[in-house]
């Protein structure tokens, strides 16, 4: 049986799960509750035949930045490969290991994250596929701002100089004057500091008129049920750039535009099996791009925090919950 490391931004010890989980198999351990990339991934290695737990095992690898890379140290020499899902996990990787295979379902831009020189082929131990969450974030606010037609502000929340953020920052600056609204910048360090932003935005912002856009970054990502619950409790909406938090089951956030993050895992699976079964090196596979793009809503939510989803929108959205 071959065994797969799951490396995700997380929560630290205080304030949520974090360490290595052996034996993770699905979303169905009751030790942690795993991203949806992993859902994905096992998805898509099942639809070719592989079984978990006879043939293949994930053991899931989740901490926040300072604890990154010991923790990927301490858990990697067991491995058969790598399922890194942000650009800080794919780069901690590769500082440690120049040859173990890394497999990554969600980088926006490799080459000028640093991770490699080209993208077809790659060139160094890690591959993946793109669903470009950077270059599409002005999507999200335009599509935030006809969600919400009464925004005047959208926070968006992020860790200090991670680059998929920032490079999505001069994007939205620009959108954000198109579409009438204040853009604001908020760095946060860690699950707690978001929970404190989140906080002082409903203490200091009139209902409805402020709102939290999920940036392309992997720590506030990594809080997605978090900010999800957040603004149903404290009535702030959300909009993120993957659709998965957009669910009839709460918390779910009032809405979303991108490529669910399920989406990825599987489109990432037929390279893990290149590379588990057919003996495939990362360093000759492309960087490939994915479609499934989708706007999804939820009404439930809009109503719960006190406004009410346009019919335009309604009548627009791919998936109204």
């Amino acid at each position: 049986m071959q065994r797969i490391l799951a490396v995700a931004m997380g929560a630290g010890p205080k304030h949520g799960d974090s360490g290595v989980f052996r034996g993770i198999i699905g979303n169905k351990s009751q030790q942690v509750q795993v991203r949806p990339y992993v859902t994905g991934l096992i998805k898509g290695l099942e639809a070719r035949g592989l079984k978990p737990g006879q043939d293949f095992e994930i053991d899931y690898a989740t901490c926040e930045p300072r604890t990154l890379k010991p923790i990927v140290q301490q858990a990697i020499g067991e491995h058969d490969a790598i399922f890194a899902m942000s650009t800080s996990a794919v780069k901690a990787a590769m500082a440690i290991s120049k040859t173990i295979p890394i497999v990554f379902p969600s980088i926006s831009d490799p080459i000028k994250d640093g991770l490699m020189k080209s993208v077809a082929p790659p060139g160094v131990n890690a591959t993946g596929v793109r669903p470009m969450r950077s270059q599409t974030i002005d999507d999200c606010l335009e599509l935030f701002k006809v969600t919400v037609p009464s925004l005047k502000k959208v926070y968006g929340l992020h860790k200090k100089n991670y680059i998929p953020a920032t490079r999505a920052m001069k994007v939205l600056k620009a959108v954000a004057k198109r579409c009438g609204v204040q853009f604001k910048s908020t760095e946060v360090s860690s699950h707690k500091a978001i929970a404190d932003a989140l906080a002082k935005i409903a203490k200091t912002e009139k209902p409805g008129q402020a709102g939290v856009l999920v940036m392309p970054d992997d720590l506030v990502l990594s809080a997605s049920r978090m900010v999800a619950q957040s603004g149903l409790d404290l009535k702030i909406p959300t909009f993120f750039p993957t659709t998965d938090w957009v669910r009839s089951q709460s918390p779910s956030a009032l809405g979303g535009y991108g490529v669910p993050q399920v989406a990825c895992g599987e489109a990432a699976a037929a390279y893990m099996y290149k590379v588990l079964k057919d003996g495939a090196s990362p360093k000759d596979l492309p960087v490939k791009r994915i479609g499934g793009f989708e706007w999804a809503v939820n009404r439930q939510v809009a109503r719960a925090i006190g406004l009410e989803i346009p019919n335009s929108v309604v009548k627009a959205a791919d998936r109204v919950v």
